[in-house]
């Protein structure tokens, strides 16, 4: 309540760590501690999000949570009192997103090699969770001799993408971009990757929890539904990005290498958006390497090309602009349009006159 006062209007998030807790029960109940500590009392999901308000972000690692997952559906379901309509349902259950680490007939994974908290270190440390699992997996292949842990190797701020922590955070955001945009549906795109920083942060590292649980018989869910991406074949174009990252790490720490190279991930994606432009007609189907290019942007050293190639997309026609438009192109361009680079202007201006022109 007090948090709920503090943030007025803004959204906030509740986390519940329920290992080691009851389960939830099929009455819509979690279990929590009394007032002493001395034992778990269960307390009614309909009155955690009274008390939380509206908007709220609920995350639950805990075995069979998938219950709560239920018990909101029926709270979204019957509203309050005999009103059925939509106006009359709790606001702050429409407007809820929720993300569990597992369904109601399922318990957590336990891997000695592994976090006990699975989910949660995949939505709040990805990248560490990403390098343990691709060792995980390689241990008897392709680091049979490698006795370090691979996260300890990590250097650099996630925000700075000359360093192998930065730049791997930066592919991983263009690749779960791109698996996002691809399989769900624009509006919910738009919603869940588009508009709140926090919640896309949030969203892109629910994949790799999708993708690692699932392989531990293990399948988070979501509200709003959102599809298993667990295969999606742009895990591999990743699996190969942390592949060369780590290639570069181990030589680094033999002496073999001095510094770290800047990985050619966006260069080769930008080479395969070329291609495509060259090849592609009026009813071709979208590119994946859409918002790959919009991450691009980002980087001076590429942007010129990025722009060229953009600039070649939107002047295929009104469906390719919507296509852009619906990626998320727009703020970047608002950005870049107070470019003092002479050179960036031309393809700037045409690119926005393109979108005027469209809509």
């Amino acid at each position: 309540v007090n948090l709920r006062r503090t943030a007025r209007d803004e959204r906030i998030l509740l986390h519940y760590n329920g290992h080691g807790c009851p389960r939830p029960t099929s009455n819509g109940e979690i279990w929590v501690f009394n007032k002493n500590f001395t034992q778990y009392i269960p307390l009614s999901l309909h009155e955690l999000h009274s008390w939380a308000g509206s908007p709220t972000i609920y995350v639950f690692d805990c075995p069979s949570a998938g219950e709560v997952i239920n018990a909101f559906a029926q709270i979204r379901a019957h509203g309050s009192g005999d009103d059925d309509s939509a106006e009359h349902r709790p606001k702050e259950a429409q407007d809820d997103i929720i993300l569990v680490a597992c369904r109601a007939n399922q318990i957590l994974p336990q891997t000695p090699q592994l976090p006990a908290d699975i989910f949660t270190s995949c939505l709040t440390t990805p990248i560490k969770m990403a390098l343990t699992w691709f060792q995980l997996q390689n241990k008897h292949t392709r680091f049979l001799d490698v006795p370090t842990n691979l996260t300890e190797l990590l250097d650099g701020q996630m925000n700075d993408r000359k360093t192998p922590t930065g730049e791997l955070n930066w592919i991983f955001t263009a690749i779960t971009d791109t698996i996002a945009w691809i399989e769900l549906p624009k509006e919910l795109f738009q919603r869940l990757f588009r508009q709140d920083l926090l919640l896309a942060s949030l969203f892109r590292n629910f994949l790799l929890a999708d993708r690692i649980m699932s392989q531990l018989n293990c399948n988070p869910q979501s509200y709003p539904d959102f599809p298993s991406t667990a295969k999606h074949p742009m895990w591999e174009v990743w699996d190969l990005a942390l592949d060369c990252c780590v290639s570069q790490m181990l030589k680094m720490q033999k002496g073999e290498q001095k510094e770290y190279k800047p990985s050619n991930f966006f260069t080769e994606q930008l080479g395969a958006f070329e291609l495509w432009l060259t090849f592609a007609g009026p009813n071709s189907p979208p590119p994946h390497q859409l918002p790959i290019v919009l991450q691009v942007l980002l980087s001076p050293s590429h942007r010129l090309r990025a722009l060229a190639l953009l600039a070649r997309f939107l002047d295929m026609g009104d469906r390719f602009i919507d296509m852009a438009l619906s990626v998320g192109i727009f703020p970047y361009v608002l950005k870049l349009l107070q470019s003092q680079q002479p050179d960036l202007r031309s393809i700037l201006l045409f690119i926005w006159l393109k979108i005027l022109a469209s809509h």
